[in-house]
């Protein structure tokens, strides 16, 4: 599988991403931790190196999984890990770092973004501290994950961000008005999520769809009733398009993420393994 440099870091990781929140138990509507797992090692086996998670994600049990399915196998891949925005005091960020690490059963994080931005609390003392602690060791690459570009201004003031994290796919494309243009000029780089938009675009939702008890996605945006049938007549007119190449849906949706300007890789959340192997 490709793999691309995020931003001006020198980490490299797989164009296509492993999302995990969905491994974490809540708000999809539960998981199987043993068929996460094997999601996981599927994902390594056919070329994903770079997994993605949160100390957010089910309040920590996302990083629990990748933690458990990685033991032996840290080496092959490269962790992106989350600070929640409530977590963002100096003292705090070193507390969560470390508890995240002991999920993971790792030392280091490759990737530590900033969760969400926190307008209560000032951004400096948290970029400082993140640059201290690239320079212990403990992370290779510091980014921002939902930041516009005024907030990511006031962020470099402190410290360098090799990455942004936004949620990017072809129903959700704001980032290309100003955040795309932001992070090419100032060699961020761009690691998109939702890039099937919450599933819409794997083409396997339909208007009959019964979403399981605790699956929150019919709160969302896209999910309300003057969006859901719109995007779902778009998923259909793509399919002749995903036929034409012998693809996928999900396939034709994560290529299109990874061929837009700016874009260094995709993460796409799941918990199951599928039986196609191809990227």
């Amino acid at each position: 599988m490709e793999q691309r440099v995020l931003g001006k870091s020198g980490v490299s990781a797989s164009v296509l991403g492993l999302g995990t929140w969905p491994m974490g138990g809540e708000w999809w509507g539960g998981a199987d931790d043993a068929e996460s797992i094997r999601t996981i090692h599927r994902a390594i086996e056919l070329g994903i190196t770079l997994i993605d998670t949160a100390e957010g994600y089910g309040r920590g049990h996302s990083e629990e999984v990748v933690g458990k399915a990685l033991v032996g196998r840290r080496a092959e891949v490269v962790i992106s890990d989350k600070v929640a925005p409530n977590h963002l005091e100096p003292a705090q960020i070193r507390a969560a770092f470390a508890a995240s690490c002991q999920r993971l059963r790792t030392d280091y994080i490759d990737v530590y973004y900033i969760h969400w931005p926190n307008i209560d609390v000032p951004i400096g003392p948290a970029m400082t501290e993140l640059e201290h602690m690239r320079a212990e060791g403990k992370i290779r690459a510091i980014g921002v994950s939902n930041f516009t570009p005024a907030e990511m201004d006031e962020a470099r003031r402190y410290g360098t961000i090799d990455v942004l994290q936004p949620p990017y796919n072809m129903f959700w494309r704001f980032i290309e008005r100003s955040e795309v243009p932001y992070c090419l000029a100032n060699d961020i780089g761009i690691m998109t999520y939702s890039s099937l938009a919450q599933g819409l675009l794997t083409g396997t939702l339909s208007r009959d769809t019964k979403f399981a008890e605790g699956d929150n996605r019919p709160t969302t945006v896209l999910f309300q009733p003057e969006h859901y049938g719109r995007c779902l007549d778009a998923v259909d007119k793509l399919r002749p398009i995903a036929a034409k190449y012998g693809r996928t849906l999900a396939q034709l949706a994560i290529n299109w993420v990874v061929g837009r300007p700016g874009v260094s890789c995709s993460s796409a959340s799941c918990r199951r393994r599928t039986s196609s192997s191809r990227t």
